[in-house]
C-alpha cells in the first residue's frame, strides 16, 4: 500500500470515528486589541492567520452576553483575502461595543477562536436645554431651572450650575451636582436621584438621561438679574465643556418706575402748554 493510501486510510478512519486532526496552529493576529471609534463611524476589524487549505471557513462572533454570531448585513462587512479577513461595522452605534472574535474553521480540525477585540463606541452628550418649572403655588414655593442633557455613551458625565451677578451676595439654595461614571452599577445608580438629581433611563432606546433641578431665589430678593449656567463636562467623547445659560430677572424697580410715570407726565404737559402758546400766537 503506497504512502498516500495509508494516509487517506487514516484520514477516512479518524472522520468516521468523529475524531479531527491534530490542530497545527493557525498564528493568528487579530488586530487592534482595543478600537475606540465616534458614534456614526466604521469599525474595522482584522484577522490575519496561516493556514495551508483551501477548505476553511471564517466566522465573526461577538460574546458579551453569550455566542452571537455576526452576520453580513447592510451594517455588518464581511471580507476575506487569502490569509485574511476583515469586518467592517458601519454608522456604528453604542449598542455595537463589545468584544468580537474571528473564528478559522479548517477541515478535519477543531475551530481556531482569535484573541477578540474590544470595541468602544462613544456618543457625546447633547447640549444642555433649559426649561423653566413653574410652581404649584407660585405665592409660597420657588421656581425652578429644569436641565437636561441625553444621547451619551458610556455614563461618563458630570453636570454642575454656575451664576453671574452683578450682586455682592445672592441668597441660593443648596446645590446638588450631579455625577454618573461608567461602573455606576443598579444600586449605586439610585443614589444618584435626589430631588435635584436624576438619571432616567429610556427601556426602548437604552438611552440615559442626566436632569439637574435648580431651586431659584425669590425674585423679591434679587437686587439685580442672576445669570444661570448649567455646564455639563467630563465625558470622553467632549473636548469642551457645553453650557446653556438662563436669565432670572429681579422684579422692577417701584421707585424708579414711578419716576418714569412722572417724567413722562411733565413732557405731556409740556407739550400741552407749548401747544396751547403756539395757538395763542396765530390768533394774534
Amino acid at each position: 500500500m503506497t504512502a498516500v493510501a495509508i494516509l487517506c486510510s487514516l484520514l477516512w478512519t479518524w472522520q468516521t470515528a468523529g475524531l479531527t486532526v491534530p490542530p497545527v496552529g493557525l498564528g493568528f493576529i487579530q488586530s487592534p486589541a482595543q478600537l475606540t471609534v465616534m458614534r456614526g463611524e466604521t469599525a474595522t476589524l482584522s484577522c490575519h492567520f496561516t493556514v495551508q487549505s483551501q477548505k476553511r471557513g471564517v466566522q465573526w462572533f461577538r460574546m458579551d452576553h453569550g455566542r452571537q454570531l455576526i452576520s453580513a448585513s447592510p451594517r455588518h462587512v464581511l471580507l476575506e483575502g487569502n490569509q485574511s479577513a476583515s469586518l467592517l461595522i458601519t454608522e456604528a452605534t453604542p449598542k455595537d461595543s463589545g468584544k468580537y472574535y474571528c473564528e478559522v474553521t479548517v477541515l478535519l480540525q477543531d475551530p481556531e477562536l482569535s484573541n477578540g477585540t474590544l470595541i468602544l463606541v462613544l456618543a457625546p452628550p447633547s447640549k444642555p436645554k433649559l426649561y423653566l418649572q413653574t410652581p404649584t403655588d407660585p405665592e409660597t414655593d420657588p421656581f425652578s431651572l429644569v436641565c437636561v442633557t441625553w444621547g451619551f455613551y458610556p455614563s461618563d458625565l458630570s453636570l454642575y450650575w454656575t451664576n453671574q451677578s452683578a450682586a455682592s451676595t445672592i441668597d441660593q439654595p443648596s446645590i446638588n451636582n450631579c455625577t454618573l461614571t461608567s461602573s455606576t452599577t443598579a444600586a449605586a445608580a439610585d443614589q444618584v436621584q435626589s430631588p435635584q438629581c436624576v438619571r432616567l433611563v429610556d427601556t426602548r432606546t437604552s438611552e440615559v438621561y442626566l436632569i439637574g433641578v435648580l431651586p431659584l431665589p425669590d425674585r423679591q430678593h434679587l437686587e439685580t438679574g442672576v445669570t444661570y449656567a448649567c455646564v455639563v463636562e467630563g465625558h470622553p467623547a467632549m473636548t469642551d465643556p457645553l453650557a446653556a445659560t438662563y436669565r432670572w430677572e429681579a422684579p422692577p424697580n417701584l421707585l424708579i418706575g414711578a419716576l418714569n410715570v412722572l417724567k413722562m407726565c411733565l413732557l405731556s404737559a409740556l407739550t400741552a402748554v407749548f401747544s396751547l402758546e403756539a395757538v395763542k400766537h396765530k390768533r394774534r
